[in-house]
């Protein structure tokens, strides 16, 4: 394939609950900067499939690691996990330390829902590469999905992030607390919200508390 051939960000329309045509549009410009791309994505489904196109169409190694709860809307290659779930005293505390206890977690069996709390995917046993540099937040629902910040934090030394429906929650504050970030394109309206972000590096102890 033509590696300077466009992508049509048609293909990926969706339902809205997938990325909207502006997020693939900014992932699209981010991923030029990138020589490789090494993807973790929470969350799967169209976006999955965009990461596959892109790569082939510039011909681009990528290295993907990818998530979903969801057997109906994950792509086929991404990894279907369980939710687990814990307290929100063990949420607070997770947080406050920037550190991901799984023991902390328990199984959840409630059928999963949009603002349900608490949540993230069941990864403790998967392999997680050490040096990402696209990161794609777009799941689970919930404040959850602060946990991935907890990941990624020593997984990440530069690259992007990109967070969809970033304004449900505390994202941005929380990836901020634990990345020194530099916004690239931020929308917010009625039908689409989302931001995407350059990863400068992790925060220090020191500028942590600057």
């Amino acid at each position: 394939m033509d590696a300077t051939k466009k992508l049509d960000l048609d293909k990926y329309s969706n339902d809205g609950w997938g990325l909207s045509h502006a997020a693939f549009s900014a992932l699209q410009k981010a991923m030029d900067t990138l020589p490789e791309i090494r993807a973790i994505e929470f969350g799967s489904g169209f976006s999955s499939q965009f990461l596959l196109d892109y790569a082939e169409s510039r011909q681009k190694r990528l290295q993907i690691d990818s998530f979903d709860n969801d057997a109906k809307y994950k792509h086929p290659d991404a990894t279907l996990v369980k939710l687990v779930t814990c307290s929100k005293k063990s949420y607070d505390a997770m947080l406050e330390k920037a550190e991901i206890d799984w023991s902390l977690f328990r199984k959840r069996w409630r059928k999963p829902k949009s603002r349900q709390k608490n949540c993230f995917y069941d990864i403790r046993d998967y392999p997680l590469k050490p040096n990402y540099n696209l990161a794609v937040i777009d799941g689970p629902h919930g404040n959850g999905r602060n946990f991935a910040y907890l990941i990624l934090k020593n997984r990440m030394k530069d690259g992007f992030i990109l967070i969809d429906d970033f304004n449900h929650y505390d994202f941005v504050e929380t990836a901020s607390s634990l990345f020194e970030l530099e916004e690239v394109m931020r929308v917010e309206s009625t039908r689409d919200n989302f931001v995407l972000m350059k990863v400068i590096g992790e925060k220090t102890t020191a500028n942590k508390s600057a």
